[in-house]
């Protein structure tokens, strides 16, 4: 079966997609892909390939249908583009947290002006860093948690309002 994704932006069609309980397959580019899940713990998950295992994370959806995924030290956003979800499917204006993790740092306070794209607040978690990026131009009109603290993936993290 072929299926098409939207990776960064880009659609990106695979062949022979089979997703099975515990394997995923697919060809993309003239290669063969095949991938068996070793464990799972929430959006956390131990992948086996033939040159090795690797922990691999798939956020919840956000608002556009994608997904944050961080696979072998490498990460994108990633959308099914047939399985879009509708706008205005989350909280308004709120940002989400990709996957669980660890407030980082906060670069944005309460009351300051943000650009569409600037970065409020960086979650760390699976030993990377992810800047969590104003969906929008406006001010920061609540930061939910603070330094060091610890959270679940999809809890908002941050509210914008226009």
């Amino acid at each position: 079966m072929e299926k098409t994704f939207i990776i960064n932006g880009q659609e990106v069609k695979v062949q022979d997609f089979k997703h099975a309980h515990d394997t995923v397959s697919f060809s993309f580019q003239g290669q063969n892909y095949f991938y068996s899940l070793i464990s799972r713990d929430g959006h956390e998950m131990i992948l086996d390939e033939r040159t090795g295992r690797f922990k691999s994370a798939v956020s919840t959806l956000n608002k556009e249908g994608e997904a944050m995924v961080i696979a072998a030290g490498r990460e994108g956003n990633v959308a099914e583009a047939s399985k879009k979800l509708k706008k205005g499917t989350s909280h308004a204006g709120g940002l989400k947290s990709p996957m669980p993790g660890k407030i980082f740092k906060i670069l944005k306070s309460q009351d300051s002006e943000v650009k569409k794209g600037e970065t409020i607040l960086i979650l760390e978690a699976m030993k990377m860093e992810h800047a969590i990026r104003s969906d929008k131009d406006g001010k920061v009109k609540k930061i939910f948690f603070n330094v060091g603290e610890l959270v679940q993936g999809g809890v908002i993290l941050a509210e914008v309002e226009s």
